[in-house]
């Protein structure tokens, strides 16, 4: 989502908003797509500090999670990871602190700006995972190369 908000949403949405296009988050092909550490750092960041909730999911595990959980477990392989011995799905909201924190940011931003936020959310959140991803790889596939389900999410996988 995040990956698709730097790429369609953004241009049009920065308006007066002093960040650098080059702040935003990098990513790089992976292999379950587009990918970026940093958002990995920062929601550990907001969720340390209160701004951001974090509860046990409901939803059903997707083997991308799991394979993507193993991978970061044994390239980072230290004592916090060693005692996480199975993967849990998660999910993430804003906490009262995080609401306060971004109802002021989002006060201040223009109409257009609200609809461009509005719009985009509408159209992502309702998205199944598949069907994103068969979007993105799609519509960006220099972030596909190094994927490992690329034909499964493009229905190229021989059967």
């Amino acid at each position: 989502m995040v990956f698709l908000f730097k790429n369609e949403v953004w241009k049009k949405f920065k308006n007066n908003i002093e960040l650098e296009d080059e702040n935003i988050y990098k990513f790089f092909p992976w292999n379950y797509g587009p990918f970026s550490s940093e958002i990995y750092d920062d929601l550990t960041f907001f969720t340390l500090r209160g701004f951001i909730e974090v509860t046990p999911s409901v939803q059903e595990t997707i083997i991308e999670s799991v394979e993507e959980w193993n991978f970061w477990k044994s390239k980072y392989n230290n004592q916090e990871s060693d005692e996480i011995e199975e993967y849990q799905e998660e999910d993430f909201k804003l906490s009262q602190k995080g609401e306060a924190f971004t109802k002021e940011l989002y006060d201040s931003l223009s109409n257009n700006q609200k609809n461009i936020l509005k719009e985009f959310k509408a159209r992502i959140s309702t998205m199944p995972l598949r069907a994103l991803l068969r979007y993105v790889y799609r519509t960006y596939p220099t972030q596909t190369t190094n994927s490992v389900i690329k034909d499964e999410i493009l229905g190229n996988k021989s059967e």
